[in-house]
């Protein structure tokens, strides 16, 4: 009998032991999680404060108050930091209690369209100065690789979605049609960066330019929905004249010797193995 009661205390302590070392280790890691969000905060407030070309590794670390290493070997280099950053701060929509309660498929696509305007809109400023250097700094291409990509993996999976539910055509190639879904979402945040669209206008702007992208693709019900979602935007959204300097190439859209639009962010495609 003592040799039991033996036993059961040293089981009792160990898993004792155990939970306390388990508290330990979660609160080490909701540490780390919240001082990964207070840097990647701060790299977005150095983005607007002194412009994406000065946010630097070592500056950042300053203002942060950690070392250098430990940002590389936490993040890697500035263009890790800056797409961490973007990353994080559009993943709180796709984490967001409205896109969980939405159903999977076109109403969470809808989610995802309505939301990009609103994050843009919430750090505008933020997101007018990213625009800004990825239209000019050819040195971005990785950040904007690596932040197209993330947002078409989230429009790719409610695609399969809604093919699966014959809500798409069945020759529809999800990752094809999500990257023409990233252009439209992406040349819609440059108009409204440059100043033709406005701010109380980004919403719909965003529901008209993907919904004409999707509606070729949709069928059915889902189709006619959209159908009628891209018309309400389209009534309240003002007529866009963009006006170009006399004697500049590209004048017209006849124009032969009209350059291609430059390789860019707003010109990205995801090619992929067509999937079944």
């Amino acid at each position: 009998m003592t040799r039991l009661l033996l036993s059961c205390y040293k089981a009792f302590n160990l898993l004792k032991g155990m939970a306390s070392r388990q508290r330990t280790m979660d609160l080490i890691t909701e540490q780390r999680i919240a001082r990964r969000s207070l840097i990647l905060a701060a790299v977005r407030q150095m983005v607007v404060d002194e412009g994406y070309e000065a946010v630097t590794v070592r500056a950042l670390a300053r203002v942060c108050r950690v070392s250098v290493p430990t940002l590389y070997n936490q993040f890697g280099g500035k263009d890790q930091l800056l797409a961490a950053a973007i990353e994080e701060h559009f993943r709180i929509a796709y984490d967001s209690l409205q896109f969980q309660k939405a159903k999977p498929g076109s109403e969470r696509l809808l989610t995802v369209i309505d939301q990009s305007a609103n994050q843009l809109l919430e750090l505008s400023t933020y997101h007018q100065r990213l625009i800004a250097a990825f239209s000019s700094l050819g040195s971005t291409t990785q950040v904007q690789m690596r932040v197209a990509t993330a947002f078409a993996a989230v429009l790719i999976a409610e695609l399969k979605v809604m093919r699966a539910n014959k809500q798409l055509a069945a020759w529809v190639v999800p990752e094809l049609l999500a990257g023409q879904l990233v252009s439209a979402c992406i040349g819609t945040a440059v108009q409204w960066s440059a100043g033709f669209i406005g701010s109380a206008d980004l919403q719909p702007a965003m529901r008209y330019a993907m919904g004409l992208v999707l509606l070729g693709a949709l069928r059915g019900q889902t189709r006619d929905w959209f159908s009628t979602l891209v018309q309400e935007a389209q009534a309240v959204l003002p007529a866009v004249a963009v006006a170009i300097e006399p004697g500049t190439r590209g004048e017209t859209a006849a124009d032969p010797a009209a350059p291609l639009p430059p390789a860019g962010l707003h010109n990205i495609q995801f090619s992929s193995k067509r999937s079944s």
